[in-house]
């Protein structure tokens, strides 16, 4: 958690002062806890875990049990962990709930903190676990002089994680043209990545 921006606010509520962290406590722990309660202990590849400037991941060996996709981690689903006897050890301590709540914290706890919504895949014989940063802050957007339709096109994609040409126009009030350009623009500082090459199937 060091790695990790916080904030510290004041005593004006306590005897001790807030820590709020830019990914919260509670998500980084379900998480990391969930991937000792799930992975697949008979194959030798390890845990890891990493911290990007833009993002922080969990990859985890082994698969999810049958009947579990990585969309059914977004709803309500039973539990069904790999290692039940760790799960109930854990369970005991009060580190993991048995109701198959865990991914929906991890959601609930990004919706919180205002970040992008966290993902769920599978890569090969590895499950990851992606929660994005907010690397985009206030003061890099001020030094990259973004016009305020581009700062606005930002708060957009934190929200809902792409745009198209025809939503920054709507977003903006704007022509195709200058969408595009200030698009374009975005794209070449690095802050967006273009998908597609021509028609309605291009997003950001």
């Amino acid at each position: 958690m060091s790695k990790i921006v916080r904030s510290v606010g004041t005593r004006s509520q306590g005897s001790t002062a807030p820590v709020e962290y830019e990914i919260p406590r509670p998500v980084v722990a379900e998480a990391i806890v969930n991937a000792i309660a799930y992975r697949d202990y008979a194959s030798p590849a390890a845990t890891q875990i990493y911290l990007f400037a833009d993002r922080f991941e969990v990859w985890n060996p082994g698969e999810l049990p049958a009947g579990l996709t990585p969309d059914s981690l977004r709803s309500q689903h039973p539990s069904l962990p790999r290692n039940p006897l760790i799960a109930e050890s854990m369970f005991l301590a009060h580190y993991i709930e048995k109701v198959g709540t865990g991914t929906l914290d991890v959601i609930a706890g990004c919706q919180y903190a205002e970040l992008p919504e966290p993902e769920f895949f599978q890569d090969v014989s590895q499950f990851v676990v992606r929660v994005w940063r907010d690397w985009l802050t206030d003061d890099l957007l001020q030094s990259l002089n973004l016009n305020q339709r581009q700062i606005s096109a930002i708060a957009f994609l934190k929200a809902n994680g792409r745009i198209g040409n025809s939503e920054y126009q709507w977003l903006n009030s704007t022509t195709k043209k200058t969408a595009t350009r200030d698009l374009d623009d975005l794209v070449e500082k690095g802050l967006l990545e273009k998908v597609g090459t021509t028609g309605r199937g291009v997003f950001y």
